[in-house]
């Protein structure tokens, strides 16, 4: 796989979970009505763990293999800064859906 195809896979993940996250956010008095919602929560935050885990080496190695480069693509440098903004996005996001797990 190209770089910039797995940049852009990862910033797909990271929508995603911000997106649940603020859907969950502010629906969530709602969506507790449906049965399954809380194993939902539950799966997307076991994804959002794996993700911040993994996401740390990817997010360094792409960096290194970017700014090493002797050409550098000005595309890759924004989806590396995107990246690294979602990321931390991801971080908020996932400590308040671990806050409200309900067991």
């Amino acid at each position: 796989m190209k770089a910039l195809t797995i940049c852009k896979i990862q910033s797909c993940v990271y929508l995603f979970i911000i997106i649940f996250s603020l859907q969950h956010f502010f629906f969530r008095e709602f969506s507790y009505g449906f049965d399954g919602y809380e194993g939902m929560v539950s799966g997307i935050m076991a994804v959002s763990f794996i993700t911040v885990l993994i996401s740390v080496v990817v997010l360094i190695r792409q960096g290194v293999v970017f700014i090493n480069r002797e050409n550098i693509l000005e595309t890759e440098i924004k989806y590396l800064v995107l990246n690294l903004v979602l990321y931390y996005g991801i971080l908020i996001s996932s400590l308040c859906m671990s806050g409200e797990l309900r067991h």
